[in-house]
């Protein structure tokens, strides 16, 4: 009976970071592009200033590849999250929990057709999806290893 209730504790705490996760992607979605453009330009000054051997944002350009490195990011640590949860719960197979990763990729998208200055694209689908291929990759290799 104890397991079962460290189980159910492990489990509401790793929704709980699911949904928190959840919230910073499709917030970020909500916003226009003109604040996402500027986070990421202030998120771009950051990182020059803390790798000095970095190129400058003027060289860099509009930062593309950063929003890109962070969608993929943060849809990784989905993937490790869904995964885990997916392993403590004992009730989904893996099919569900990608469908899963997919379907939020989607529903990422979606949101920025109907956000000024934004664009849904299906290759950024297919970006956040690899992240959260990624995340589960990894925790199932870690899983397997450590076996």
């Amino acid at each position: 009976m104890k397991q079962l209730d460290k189980n159910s504790g492990k489990i509401k705490a790793i929704l709980v970071i699911i949904i928190i996760t959840l919230a910073f992607i499709w917030g970020n979605s909500l916003m226009t592009g003109e604040v996402s453009s500027s986070i990421s330009e202030w998120f771009r000054e950051v990182l020059n200033k803390l790798f000095h051997f970095a190129k400058s944002s003027k060289e860099v350009g509009s930062g593309h590849l950063l929003r890109k490195l962070m969608h993929f990011t943060e849809f990784m640590i989905l993937g490790i999250e869904l995964t885990i949860f997916k392993k403590n719960s004992k009730k989904y197979g893996r099919s569900p929990v990608i469908l899963a990763g997919l379907l939020i990729a989607l529903v990422d998208e979606t949101i920025q057709l109907f956000i000024p200055g934004r664009a849904g694209m299906i290759k950024d689908v297919w970006i956040d999806f690899s992240g959260f291929m990624t995340g589960f990759i990894l925790v199932t290799v870690v899983r397997k290893l450590r076996a």
